[in-house]
């Protein structure tokens, strides 16, 4: 099935239009948020939030961040501090726009760390935390991952076209901040302990942006969190095996409730 075709409402967040689906009810119970990777949107998740609603009963609302997928045009560079922004600011909001008390986060790379942000630093009221691939510093297989993308930018952006409005200025956002020397200090290992709510941090064994530290530094600073490596996966693993994260989210909020 062809995503791109998805029909979205707009809310605004801290000035900007952001497009959001949502399947089932936020406003009722816990309710999945899905937080996309740096160069993602709805639609390149594909049909992951069905599975998961279909999977887990949960209202699901997945949205596009400020310059991303279908939202308004975002900031043509970030800052430093640009995961935090969203976590504490434009996150925040949009689950007071949509009456979400009970957003279960579930994150992918770059919305993976937002998501352990938000949790961390109590602006989201989280009943759970489940993350794919979130960078909690900087670390030179990051980096490199970003140089080897960079020098396939024309043909990304061909893909890219697709999902976003504006590819070029989404993907040179993206690729300027990490490979800015003002954001390698960048670093949210002491923010981790914050952390109360049950946390699922999951990486496949052949992430090509990572390294086990990603996994074994947020279990070192939260004791109760659950790190889990998905075999035979690259980065994107909800891509590669769609069903195996459906499975682990799932088994992981069921064993909540026991």
């Amino acid at each position: 099935m062809d995503y791109t075709g998805l029909v979205n409402e707009f809310f605004e967040v801290d000035g900007a239009q952001l497009a959001v689906r949502c399947i089932g009810d936020p406003s009722i119970g816990p309710t999945l948020v899905m937080l996309h990777e740096g160069l993602g949107c709805i639609t390149q998740w594909s049909d992951v939030p069905d599975r998961l609603h279909n999977s887990t009963g949960l209202p699901v609302v997945v949205y596009d961040r400020s310059g991303y997928g279908r939202s308004s045009p975002g900031p043509s560079y970030y800052g430093p501090n640009f995961m935090y922004d969203e976590a504490e600011r434009s996150l925040p909001d949009l689950l007071n726009l949509l009456a979400i008390k009970e957003p279960v986060l579930f994150g992918h790379s770059d919305g993976g760390t937002i998501a352990l942000i938000a949790a961390a630093s109590g602006r989201v009221p989280a009943t759970a935390v489940v993350t794919i691939a979130a960078h909690i510093f900087v670390e030179e297989a990051c980096l490199n991952g970003v140089r080897e993308i960079t020098r396939r930018r024309d043909q990304v952006l061909t893909g890219m076209a697709r999902h976003h409005n504006d590819p070029a200025t989404t993907f040179d956002r993206w690729s300027n901040v990490w490979q800015d020397p003002k954001f390698a200090q960048f670093d949210m290992r002491g923010d981790l302990p914050q952390i109360k709510c049950p946390l699922l941090v999951l990486q496949g064994d052949r992430d090509e942006y990572a390294t086990a530290e990603m996994i074994q530094g947020v279990t070192d600073k939260v004791p109760h969190a659950i790190g889990h490596f998905l075999n035979e996966c690259g980065h994107i693993a909800h891509r590669e095996q769609p069903e195996l994260v459906v499975a682990e989210l799932t088994n992981f909020l069921n064993n909540l409730q026991k």
